[in-house]
């Protein structure tokens, strides 16, 4: 049975009581007009959560969920175009400060000011992604994880600078900020919280596990870019990988097998990552299994993104 079968399988159970609890939690704790709230139950982001992580418990994936809504909505407010620091990057640039200043409160890795919350209700709700992740973590992992919002902010106050500035951006440019703003770096990042494990920072910080973190956010970046290609043809977008492609090759179907090209090759770098950290690890069997398990919610995010699109 292929792994985008089981995935499925697996998801649907939890599905149903996640929708449920996330409906509630978006009427009553997220000030949206009628119609961002509509936007936001039909992204189904239960059945998003589910698929990405469809090995997590009901406890975990609702926390999970709560980080997914908040990462759509927070970028939201700076990317889209009605959203309240589209068209500001001074006001912008401030809402990214707040936000990594109550991450890292909230994670345990500054003092600040006990019982301060942000005004903003968006950056606020982050309040119990953080104490969960808290619980559950080491502080190595916390900082882990906040250092890839931080990342998360710098690519977009990149991609706003030039968008604001009319700059278009080569492909070489596109990836420098794309594989920030994917925030699928963040998805890693919470990948041990979901299967709850502690896997040493050596590790983590080793080149093959690096490459796993790599290799894992281009396939998925260009698989959303791949479908997502025909909607953005039709509003003129051109910050997208095939479209830049196409400013190289200046042949459409060339720009697309381009891509697919790169997309294989990126899985086949990710296999052998994977083969070679696992072998790093042969004299240790409880090692060996926790770097495995996480070796495979990186693939059930890959696959549980192209399930959910």
């Amino acid at each position: 049975m292929s792994q985008t079968l089981v995935q499925s399988k697996k998801s649907v159970p939890k599905t149903s009581s996640l929708r449920h609890e996330l409906h509630s939690s978006l009427k009553g704790h997220l000030d949206f007009d009628q119609a961002k709230l509509e936007r936001l139950q039909a992204a189904d982001f239960a059945s998003f959560t589910a698929l990405w992580w469809p090995d997590a418990d009901l406890e975990k994936l609702e926390i999970l969920s709560y980080l997914v809504i908040w990462l759509f909505t927070w970028d939201d407010e700076i990317d889209e175009p009605t959203g309240t620091y589209s068209e500001d990057f001074e006001e912008a640039q401030k809402y990214r400060e707040r936000t990594l200043f109550f991450v890292g409160h909230c994670l345990g890795l500054s003092d600040g000011i006990k019982n301060s919350k942000p005004q903003n209700r968006i950056v606020q709700s982050f309040d119990v992604i953080g104490a969960s992740l808290k619980a559950s973590y080491t502080t190595s992992q916390c900082q882990r994880f906040y250092d890839e919002v931080a990342q998360f902010m710098n690519a977009s106050e990149y991609e706003q600078s030039g968008r604001l500035n009319g700059h278009i951006f080569s492909l070489e440019e596109y990836w420098k900020f794309r594989l920030g703003t994917s925030a699928v770096y963040i998805g890693s990042a919470a990948g041990e919280y979901s299967a709850s494990l502690c896997i040493p920072a050596g590790i983590m910080r080793s080149p093959p596990m690096q490459a796993i973190w790599d290799e894992t956010n281009i396939m998925i970046s260009i698989t959303n870019d791949l479908l997502s290609l025909m909607k953005e043809m039709r509003l003129g977008c051109i910050d997208s990988v095939v479209p830049l492609t196409f400013m190289i090759t200046r042949n459409i179907p060339q720009a697309i097998s381009k891509t697919i090209e790169v997309l294989q090759q990126s899985k086949a770098r990710f296999d052998a990552a994977s083969k070679e950290v696992i072998e790093q690890q042969c004299g240790d069997d409880f090692l060996r299994q926790e770097v495995s398990e996480f070796i495979q919610v990186q693939r059930s995010n890959c696959v549980g993104n192209l399930v959910w699109r």
